[in-house]
């Protein structure tokens, strides 16, 4: 009896590009009211609204940049204003790195948003670990993020956050470039007090803010603002549109 000889050839599909999680569904329109009013509420049942936002704001939001941190695209991008509500299939409050990607995607569908990354040498500020080491609290509960984010004239404070994302909001208060260089990972919660002495013979009033802040955080959580030259990531806008009122 002849042998026969059986082959199996085993496919094996070519892994497909995994896609980012969706708004189940969003509402994206124009706000045309003059009345400059501009807010954010990240709410319970997996919901996120947004009223008088620009699309630069929006792509600070998701990709977790600040204004200097984007450029190109039309003019409209940092005058025009949108409203959104959208809502995910998630029980409680969005968290920041389950919003992003959701918010990336809903621009790249409604304005046809498309941009590519760069980096660019800038002036600005590195936070770096002071001489006698940090003062830092661990966080005592996660999942906090820009929620969890408070900054006035006499204090600050943070729950559950990088120091990446401290160095970036602290920055943009202070009206300066500022990246984390501290090499310390992790989630942290911050409370820091200061008290402004103003300086009338100061060419920026915001210098005197700038000292106080930065000499407290230094004294308080064993960082320090060192001026110098920084690497800072660019988003540069290659396309983008304005959204209709249409929705998902």
């Amino acid at each position: 009896m002849p042998t026969r000889l059986i082959i199996a050839f085993l496919v094996i599909a070519a892994p497909t590009p995994t896609q980012p999680p969706e708004f189940e569904v969003a509402s994206v329109r124009e706000n045309t009211l003059d009345d400059r009013i501009v807010t954010v509420n990240v709410g319970p049942g997996g919901r996120f609204t947004v009223r008088g936002y620009t699309l630069v704001l929006l792509i600070q939001r998701a990709y977790g940049v600040m204004d200097w941190n984007v450029t190109g695209g039309p003019d409209w991008i940092r005058s025009a204003r949108f409203d959104i509500t959208a809502t995910a299939n998630i029980e409680g409050n969005l968290t920041e790195a389950q919003l992003q990607p959701m918010l990336g995607a809903l621009l790249a569908k409604r304005f046809k948003l498309a941009l590519h990354r760069s980096t660019s040498e800038m002036s600005g500020y590195a936070l770096e670990v002071a001489k006698n080491g940090p003062k830092l609290a661990p966080a005592a509960a996660p999942n906090k993020g820009q929620e969890g984010f408070r900054y006035n004239a006499t204090g600050l404070a943070f729950q559950a956050i990088t120091l990446h994302d401290f160095a970036r909001y602290v920055g943009g208060k202070l009206g300066i470039i500022a990246q984390d260089e501290t090499g310390l990972q992790g989630l942290y919660d911050f409370n820091v007090t200061w008290r402004v002495l103003p300086d009338p013979s100061a060419e920026d009033p915001r210098e005197a803010m700038r000292t106080a802040v930065m000499s407290a955080i230094q004294d308080q959580l064993g960082l320090k603002f060192f001026q110098k030259k920084v690497s800072v990531p660019i988003l540069v806008i290659d396309h983008a549109q304005k959204a209709s009122a249409a929705e998902n």
